[in-house]
């Protein structure tokens, strides 16, 4: 009888069903209900980009057709193909972790609202009862700098007001004071014209006169020597 040697023996389908298992990089979670995390082998702040890559290898190993899952009953590999395909609806955001199909609508509105919630409750002072004021005297003089400002303030508000009348009046006496002398000195550059004038014209007759004086002193010579 012929014996074939151990090393060329075929390897039983236990043999098979333990390479193949052993060879799952991404294993199924072995306890109940796993969270998509868990069965994405993959962190809470995973990407989507992470998220999509990590699905195309868990379809490659756990798909029903697929050699790594041959020593699975038929039941069991496509239970798990569907919860891994639930699991990558959940992490894309279209679905929730109940099943259900997710309104992006309603889902934005709802992430608005606690938004806006947040919001109102950071601006809300720590304690909602009333509280009575009361000053002590390291805020006395805080409250004498604000009413010192609020005087400052009522003054340079009210000022214009109060000086305005004396200012309008002052400004009107200058107007007037000034086209007075703007008068004045148009006034004086005529006077000033005419005597001008006047002076010319007398030198004028007084060298005229003195001509005339001399031609007559000439015309009489002449008429003594004939």
């Amino acid at each position: 009888m012929h014996i074939r040697p151990p090393s060329l023996a075929r390897p039983g389908v236990h043999q098979v069903r333990s390479a193949s298992t052993s060879s799952v990089s991404y294993p199924f979670p072995s306890h109940a209900h796993p969270t998509p995390h868990q069965i994405f082998h993959l962190p809470a702040g995973a990407t989507q980009s992470q998220i999509k890559a990590r699905y195309y290898e868990l379809v490659r190993i756990h798909h029903p057709d697929s050699p790594f899952g041959r020593d699975l009953p038929p039941n069991v590999r496509h239970s798990r193909f569907q919860s891994i395909t639930a699991a990558y609806d959940v992490l894309r955001g279209k679905k929730t972790a109940s099943g259900a199909p997710v309104d992006i609508y309603r889902a934005e509105l709802e992430r608005r609202r606690r938004a806006r919630a947040a919001y109102e409750a950071s601006r809300r002072p720590m304690s909602s009862q009333p509280q009575e004021w009361a000053a002590t005297a390291d805020d006395r003089w805080k409250d004498r700098i604000i009413l010192f400002v609020g005087i400052l303030a009522l003054g340079a508000g009210l000022g214009p007001v109060l000086v305005w009348p004396s200012y309008s009046a002052s400004y009107q006496h200058h107007l007037s004071a000034a086209k007075n002398l703007a008068q004045a000195r148009r006034e004086a550059r005529e006077f000033g014209e005419e005597r001008r004038q006047e002076i010319r014209r007398r030198v004028q007759e007084y060298n005229e006169l003195k001509a005339a004086q001399e031609a007559q002193k000439i015309s009489d010579g002449r008429d003594a020597a004939a």
